[in-house]
């Protein structure tokens, strides 16, 4: 009688489960106060895999959370502007095949501000009195509203 009702026990609890987010771990706690729940635990996350209309939409942890990209930079105007020589000792010019002015700022890696002001594509920038290092140069294109950062290095 007591392996037919642990039959019976195992059968249903078999078919009522689903696949939820688990962990398997050896720590955790739920803590809520009237507005926020927070959970957290150790160990390993245990999903089963998800599907919609035939196709795969994952395996793994899942988040509770929606996450959503605050920007996405558009790189089209960085393959074309160029920044030369690198290094460099003494002048600094900047190309592009469209545009003959840009809105231009030096910065060093400590954050402060070396240069900033407006050049054209014939006009290189005379570097000779910066020492020497890393600068971060970040080169704007006004008309288009975008701007791209690069790596300098001053001999």
């Amino acid at each position: 009688m007591k392996k037919i009702i642990f039959f019976l026990f195992v059968s249903a609890v078999g078919y009522t489960q689903s696949i939820s987010k688990q962990v398997i771990g050896t720590a955790g706690k739920t803590q809520t106060n009237s507005d926020l729940k927070v959970s957290w635990t150790t160990g390993e996350p245990v999903v089963g895999l998800m599907t919609a209309g035939g196709n795969q939409l994952g395996n793994g942890y899942y988040p509770a959370m929606d996450l959503q990209a605050l920007s996405v930079e558009d790189n089209s105007l960085e393959a074309q502007i160029k920044v030369y020589p690198n290094p460099t000792s003494q002048m600094l010019y900047v190309s592009h095949p469209d545009l003959n002015s840009f809105g231009i700022q030096i910065v060093d890696l400590n954050g402060k501000q070396v240069y900033s002001g407006t050049i054209s594509k014939d006009q290189p920038l005379d570097v000779s009195n910066y020492s020497q290092g890393m600068y971060l140069i970040t080169i704007e294109n006004k008309e288009a509203n975008k701007k791209n950062t690069y790596k300098i290095i001053k001999n």
